[in-house]
C-alpha cells in the first residue's frame, strides 16, 4: 500500500463513528476483565476501602484523559500514541509506544475472553449442566474467531454491535442492582474488615490492579481516522468516559462489599470470578447468578473484546503504513474498508496469550505496558507543545504540561511495585522492540509529509448538525454527572446510617 499522501481515497478508512459509538467503544474496553476479575478481587484485601482506591485511580486517570483529548482533537488519526510520539518525540519512542499499546490492549482482550469463559461456565452450571470438562481456553479462542469476523466486515458494523453490547450490559446491570438492593448488609461497610493493614508495597500492587480497571480510556483515540467530527467527538468522549467508568466500577464494587461477609474475604481475594463466587459464598445462587453472568458475559465481556481487536489493529495498520512494521500489515480490504491483515495478526497474538490461561499474569502485563505507553504519550504532549505551538487545538487540557509530569511520576511509582514477572516480560518486549527498530524500522524513513496533509480535511458540521451533536453531548454529560454522584452517595450513605 502506498504512503498516505498517495493513497487512493477508496482504500482509506471512513469517519462513521459518533459520540455514542466512541463512548461505547471506550467504556466497553475499560469495563470488563479488570472490574470482574482481578480488580474487584482486591476487596478481599481492603474491604469497603476499595472505594478509596477506585477514587484515587479516577484522579490519576483524569489528567491523562484530558491530555489525550487535546492531542486527539489536534491529530485525529488512526494510531493514537504512535502518531503523537512520532511528531512530539521521534520514531523510536513512537515504535516503543506502539508495541506496548498493541500488547497491552490485546492482553485486555485475551483476558476478557478467559473471563467470559469463566462466567459462561458458571452460568451454564446454574442449570445443573456440568461443563467443567470444557477448557476455558477453547471457549476463549472460539470467541476471538467470532469477533475477528465481526471486525473484519467493517468498523460501522462493529460500532453498532458495540453499542448493543454496552446497552445490554447496562440494562442487565440495572436489573441486577434493583434485585440485589434488599440483600445488601449495610453493616459490612463498617471498619477496615482486615486483620492488619497491608504493607506499602502490597497497597501499591493492589492500587495498580484497581487502576487497571481504568486503562483503555483512550480507545476511541486509536480510531481517530474513523471518528466523525473528531474535533468535538474525541475530547467529549474522553471527558465523559473516564467518569462513566468510575461510576460503573464503584457501583459494582459497592454491591460486592454489601453482599459478601468479611468472613469470606480470604476466598474472595483469590476468586477467578469474584461476583459469581461472592454470590455463592453469600448463599445467593440461582437467579442472581444467572442474571449477573448473562450481563457480564454477553454485555460487559463482549463489549471489551470487540474494541480490544479493533483498537490495536489500527495501531498495527498505522505503524505498517509508516514503515515501522512490514507493509503488508497496512492493507485495507477493498470491500469492507478495514485493515484486515492487521486484524488477523491481533487474533493470532490473542490466541497466544489465551494459551497461558492466567488472567492475573495477563492483567499485570497489560497494566505495565499501558502505563509505559501513557508515559510516552505524556512526553509526546510536551514535545507537541514545543514543536507545534501554533497547531490548531480545538480543545486544550488545563495545566497540561504539569499534568504530564505528574502522571509520569505516578505511573513510574506504580511500575516500581508491579508484578516482577510481568515487569521482566515488559522489559523483554522493550528490548525486542528496540532491536527490531534499529535492525528494521530505522532503515525505513517512514512517511515524510506535512502535518496538515497527513491530517487532511476535517469536516466541520453545519449549524443543524452542530446543534444535534451538542444536544447529544449535553444528554450524555448530565447522565454522567448523575451516575457519578449516585456512585459516591452509595458509599457515603451506609457510613452515615451505621453511625
Amino acid at each position: 500500500m502506498e504512503n498516505k499522501g498517495n493513497q487512493n481515497e477508496s482504500l482509506q478508512m471512513t469517519r462513521v463513528l459518533g459520540l455514542k459509538e466512541s463512548i461505547s467503544m471506550t467504556v466497553g474496553t475499560v469495563v470488563g476483565v479488570g472490574l470482574f476479575t482481578s480488580g474487584s478481587a482486591q476487596i478481599g484485601y481492603v474491604g469497603p476501602w476499595i472505594i478509596v482506591f477506585t477514587f484515587l485511580a479516577l484522579l490519576v486517570s483524569i489528567w491523562p484523559a484530558l491530555i489525550y483529548a487535546e492531542m486527539s482533537a489536534s491529530l485525529p488519526l488512526a494510531g493514537g500514541t504512535y502518531n503523537f510520539a512520532k511528531r512530539g518525540l521521534n520514531r523510536m519512542w513512537a515504535n516503543l509506544a506502539g508495541w506496548h499499546y498493541i500488547v497491552s490492549v490485546v492482553a485486555i482482550c485475551s483476558g476478557e475472553t478467559l473471563a467470559f469463559a469463566n462466567y459462561f461456565k458458571i452460568l451454564i452450571e446454574q442449570f445443573n449442566i456440568s461443563v467443567s470438562w470444557i477448557d476455558s481456553r477453547v471457549i476463549a479462542i472460539l470467541l476471538i474467531i467470532i469477533f475477528l469476523m465481526l471486525n473484519f466486515r467493517g468498523i460501522e458494523q462493529s460500532g453498532k454491535a458495540q453499542t448493543i453490547f454496552m446497552f445490554f450490559f447496562w440494562g442487565c446491570s440495572v436489573l441486577w442492582f434493583l434485585y440485589m438492593i434488599p440483600k445488601i448488609h449495610l453493616a459490612y461497610f463498617g471498619g477496615f474488615a482486615m486483620d492488619k493493614l497491608p504493607s506499602f508495597r502490597e497497597l501499591m500492587y493492589i492500587f495498580g490492579l484497581i487502576w487497571w480497571c481504568y486503562t483503555g480510556f483512550e480507545t476511541s483515540v486509536s480510531m481517530g481516522s474513523e471518528i466523525k467530527y473528531p474535533q468535538y467527538t474525541l475530547p467529549r468522549s474522553l471527558k465523559l468516559s473516564v467518569f462513566l467508568v468510575f461510576a460503573v466500577n464503584a457501583a459494582f464494587q459497592w454491591f460486592l462489599v454489601g453482599i459478601v461477609s468479611h468472613n469470606f474475604y480470604g476466598q474472595l481475594a483469590h476468586a477467578a470470578a469474584p461476583y459469581a463466587d461472592g454470590l455463592q459464598l453469600a448463599g445467593l445462587a440461582g437467579f442472581p447468578i444467572i442474571l449477573l453472568c448473562i450481563g457480564i458475559a454477553f454485555g460487559g465481556d463482549l463489549s471489551t473484546i470487540n474494541p480490544g481487536i479493533a483498537a490495536p489493529a489500527r495501531y498495527i495498520y498505522t505503524m505498517a503504513e509508516d514503515g515501522a512494521l512490514p507493509g503488508f500489515l497496512s492493507r485495507i480490504h477493498p470491500k469492507y474498508k478495514t485493515p484486515s491483515v492487521a486484524i488477523t495478526l491481533v487474533g493470532v497474538i490473542n490466541i497466544i496469550l489465551i494459551a497461558t490461561g492466567s488472567i492475573d499474569y495477563i492483567a499485570s502485563i497489560s497494566l505495565i505496558s499501558l502505563a509505559i505507553c501513557y508515559m510516552i504519550g505524556c512526553l509526546s504532549y510536551i514535545g507537541l507543545r514545543k514543536r507545534y505551538p501554533t497547531l490548531n487545538r480545538p480543545y486544550t487540557a488545563p495545566y497540561g504540561i504539569f499534568g504530564s509530569y505528574f502522571t509520569i511520576v505516578i505511573y513510574t511509582l506504580m511500575l516500581v511495585y508491579a508484578d516482577r514477572l510481568a515487569l521482566v516480560t515488559a522489559g523483554m518486549l522493550t528490548i525486542v522492540c528496540l532491536v527490531f527498530y534499529f535492525l528494521y524500522t530505522r532503515r525505513r524513513g517512514g512517511t515524510d509529509i506535512a502535518l496538515d496533509k497527513e491530517i487532511g480535511v476535517v469536516e466541520e458540521p453545519d449549524k443543524f448538525e452542530k446543534e444535534k451533536i451538542d444536544k447529544q453531548y449535553l444528554v450524555w454529560k448530565w447522565v454522567t454527572i448523575a451516575v457519578t454522584v449516585i456512585a459516591l452517595v452509595m458509599y457515603l450513605a451506609p457510613l452515615i446510617i451505621i453511625r
